[in-house]
């Protein structure tokens, strides 16, 4: 069955057709609106020569016009690739063009940057006659989107028309308990698997009620819609949250039924002061754009602080060491993942490469005695002093634990002699003050403080303060280039 036609019937059978499904700028659809919206975007794109199967790239920000397009293409028996608008020129090109898509939609000021692509506008398709619904099959190619590219060139990842309701009903629905009566909001943009299905795949299979904002996501931005709205089910990465509740006016996300997140590791540190604003409600998680959705999770009724929960049914986790074999309870080792989602990218002709074999996920992690899953780190998040080998998150997230620290990036550098040594890179939490420390005293302070938990060669031999660290659009440290850095601050 046609997904989109599986989630229309859902709303009818649900009675929240008549409700309202999104609001952006003023402007509410409806639950109904929505499917009636995509049967004509599915017109206009068929009348534009899409046929089944073919690739529609989406370079566009959160709003209607994104929703009406997704839904639009798979309604048409497309498949709907969402792209960040906000790439740089090139980088736009080059993942667009690896999707191959017949036809691109987007903004207008993207056009220009798109030489070379069948490009249109969402308002050149949305007054189309509507049509029906284009019959696909549950192993049908219904959407890919791209790996985040947190180590380099972003990756696409297909998925099929049967895998967003087992999505749902591992994480939306039996994780999180999404339902008719939640008013939903994502840090996350729809164009990251982590947004999609917090925007788009759950809210539409349970009958919420989405704000969506088409703009980069701000502090101030995301709590006055948390306070306008109500919202009862927020999502964004760690690093978000500890922005959030270190705002004023950050003690009205108490009000929200569940604070999910998930993209980063949680440091220790940084749960205990999330929780001392938002308390159980925050869920942390972990997920891949390879699985299609989160693969293990907190949930309200089974917690524990310091972990991303256990696996969601039908997913399974394990931990193995160097050769494959699954290792002790609470043993540090590779981190694995099998379930009937798993997408390991294209083949050569373009069609999805799937897997029921363990998948390697390219995380360091252990697992307790109870299932419970807890991540430490990224295999390549690996520096190498002096032939040891560091893990910079164990120093990182001593680093963020200091309270005049927002943020801290670890990576080994060279001196004149060619000896490496650790540096650190920090965002100051009091930017905007005048009272706190200067920075040399600060940097002696954490540095000394570092030294009295860690070994010596875990100790970073400097601190240097910068504005920001580098993110993806989902908020991930792009941690390569902050090795890039190494060569540039001397």
């Amino acid at each position: 069955m046609n997904l989109v036609e599986a989630l229309r019937a859902g709303a009818a059978a649900g009675g929240w057709l008549d409700r309202p499904a999104y609001e952006v700028d003023g402007t509410l659809l409806t639950h109904a609106a929505v499917y009636d919206g995509a049967a004509r975007v599915a017109g206009g794109l068929i009348e534009a020569g899409v046929r089944p199967g073919d690739r529609v790239a989406l370079v566009l920000d959160d709003g209607t016009d994104f929703v009406l397009s997704f839904l639009g293409a798979a309604h048409a028996g497309a498949v709907a690739v969402p792209v960040n608008p906000r790439l740089h020129p090139d980088e736009l090109r080059q993942v667009v063009g690896s999707a191959r898509p017949a036809l691109v939609v987007c903004r207008s000021e993207d056009v220009p940057r798109l030489t070379g692509f069948r490009t249109t506008g969402f308002a050149d398709l949305a007054g189309a006659r509507p049509v029906p619904v284009v019959p696909r099959a549950l192993d049908d190619e219904v959407y890919a989107t791209f790996t985040s590219g947190t180590t380099g060139v972003p990756r696409m990842c297909p998925h099929l028309h049967g895998d967003p309701p087992i999505g749902f009903r591992s994480f939306g629905s039996a994780g999180l308990g999404l339902g008719p009566g939640d008013v939903v909001h994502s840090v996350s943009k729809l164009y990251f698997s982590f947004g999609l299905g917090n925007s788009l795949l759950y809210p539409l299979t349970a009958g919420c009620r989405v704000v969506l904002n088409p703009d980069p996501p701000l502090v101030d931005d995301v709590l006055a819609i948390v306070d306008k709205y109500h919202v009862t089910a927020l999502f964004a990465v760690p690093t978000f949250y500890a922005r959030l509740i270190a705002h004023p006016g950050g003690e009205r996300l108490a009000g929200l039924r569940i604070a999910s997140t998930g993209g980063e590791v949680l440091s220790t540190s940084l749960e205990e002061r999330l929780m001392g604003v938002l308390g159980d409600r925050l869920l942390n998680n972990i997920g891949a754009t390879e699985v299609g959705q989160a693969f293990a999770a907190n949930t309200p009724t089974a917690r524990r602080v310091g972990t991303v929960g256990r696996a969601l049914p039908p997913c399974e986790v394990r931990v193995v060491d160097e050769r494959g074999d699954p290792v002790e309870p609470d043993v540090v080792g590779r981190l694995q993942v099998r379930g009937p989602t798993v997408t390991l990218g294209t083949g050569d002709d373009g069609a999805p490469v799937r897997t029921r074999d363990w998948y390697a996920t390219g995380d360091l992690a252990s697992l307790d005695a109870d299932g419970f899953l807890r991540v430490t780190g990224r295999l390549d998040d690996i520096e190498n002093v002096g032939g040891i080998k560091v893990h910079p998150l164990e120093v990182e997230h001593l680093l963020v634990g200091h309270p005049l620290v927002r943020e801290a990036a670890v990576c080994a550098v060279a001196d004149r002699d060619g000896a490496t040594r650790l540096r650190a890179y920090v965002v100051r939490a009091d930017l905007a003050r005048a009272d706190g420390p200067a920075d040399d005293a600060l940097a002696e302070e954490l540095i000394a403080s570092v030294r009295r938990d860690l070994t010596a060669y875990k100790v970073p031999r400097e601190v240097v303060f910068v504005p920001a660290l580098p993110r993806t659009g989902s908020g991930k440290l792009r941690r390569h280039v902050v090795r890039e850095w190494r060569a540039e601050i001397g």
